[in-house]
């Protein structure tokens, strides 16, 4: 398993981070998603890494920026 920590800016309530819980899941191949508006940040686990740039395109769809990836 992998885990990758997404520094996103833009979510601002609970809503949000549900947003971008679901953009994940359907955008990838995960075994568990959760985002933090007050970390900044989305814990994912999944078995393949995640392509970066369809993580940015994903979140910026929605109207967030990914500003790191670990």
């Amino acid at each position: 398993m992998i885990k990758t920590i997404l520094g996103i800016e833009g979510m601002a309530c609970s809503m949000c981070e549900a947003h971008v819980n679901d953009a994940i899941r359907k955008n990838f191949v995960v075994k568990r998603v959760k985002s933090s508006r007050r970390k900044k940040t989305c814990v994912v686990v999944s078995e393949e890494p995640l392509d970066k740039d369809r993580v940015r395109a994903v979140l910026a769809e929605l109207g967030y920026d990914l500003v790191s990836i670990s």
